[in-house]
Formats: structure tokens, sequence, C-alpha cells
């Protein structure tokens, strides 16, 4: 394994705190998700610069238990951009900042599908499946 260290604002290093344990994991799924054609486009505007991942990472401050983590959805908000760049790839060619941004969609969508199948499988697992959902 290999170690990194990676300079944060100590408010963002703060709120990441609760959540130290998981951010190994949480990383590797959201490397596993830049699209391998297409690696420049994770990289060419700064996660926290879509709201999308504000608002996921909001989410995960609040250490989520297995059925809130069910239950999340995107809020209306970024459920309309979503749709504004799905419709306007379906019409024409997305900018380059578009497609960016349409990927940062696609890595959270990646990684909640993910959460949502490991909170099932825990829920399960501790016979909890069915229940307040």
């Amino acid at each position: 394994m290999t170690e990194m260290t990676i300079n944060l604002p100590h408010d963002v290093a703060a709120r990441l705190a609760p959540i130290e344990e998981r951010l190994p994991q949480l990383l590797r799924q959201i490397a596993q998700a830049v699209p391998a054609d297409r690696p420049e486009a994770s990289v060419s505007q700064p996660a926290v610069a879509y709201p999308v991942y504000n608002e996921f990472l909001n989410f995960l401050m609040t250490a989520p238990s297995p059925q809130e983590i069910i239950k999340f959805k995107a809020s209306p908000t970024a459920q309309l951009r979503l749709r504004e760049l799905l419709d306007k790839n379906r019409e024409t060619v997305l900018t380059d900042a578009e497609q960016s941004e349409l990927d940062a969609y696609e890595q959270v969508d990646y990684v909640m599908t993910m959460l949502k199948a490991k909170a099932h499988n825990q829920l399960q697992q501790t016979g909890q499946a069915g229940r307040n959902e």
C-alpha cells in the first residue's frame, strides 16, 4: 500500500475526520469510477467545484446510518442539472467543462450505488432489512 499526504484546508480536514477510516475505501471507489479513456476529465476541474460533490460530501459528513444511505437522493437542484446535462448531451456535443461535470455526476452515482449495496447487505446481515425503509 502507498502512503499519500494531502494538504487540506483545516475546515475540510475537520469535516473528514469522522470518516477518516473509510477514506481509503471511498477514494478507491472514486478512482475506479474515473473513466479510463478520459482521465483528464476528472482532474480538469477540482472535485469540490461541482455542487454534486459538495452535496455528496455533506451527506457523508453526517455519518449516515445504513437506512439513511439507502434513502439518500440527490437534491432536486442536482437532479435538474443532471437532466439538463443529459438532454444537452443527447442533442449536441458537451463542452469539456460540461462533460467533466457530467463525469462528476457519474462518479457520485457510482459511489452511492456501491454504498447503497453495502448498506443493504449490512442490514440483511443484521436482520434489519425492510425496517424503516
